[in-house]
């Protein structure tokens, strides 16, 4: 458990340090419709990071 708790933490302070490194730049070709489509990009691209992860993680867990 305390395994998962420090990986959850690593996860979180990297996730921190991108987005704050990424808000610092600024897009003068903002556009709603760019924002929605990149956000579609990430999801759709972590979806499965997600699943590989669930799925190593319960069998190594069980």
């Amino acid at each position: 458990m305390t395994i998962l708790i420090i990986f959850a933490a690593i996860v979180c302070v990297a996730a921190l340090v991108i987005t704050l490194s990424l808000t610092k730049t600024e897009d003068s070709n903002y556009s709603s419709q760019r924002s929605i489509g990149n956000q579609l990009i990430i999801y759709l691209g972590l979806i499965p990071v997600i699943v590989i992860v669930l799925v190593l993680g319960w069998f190594f867990l069980f």
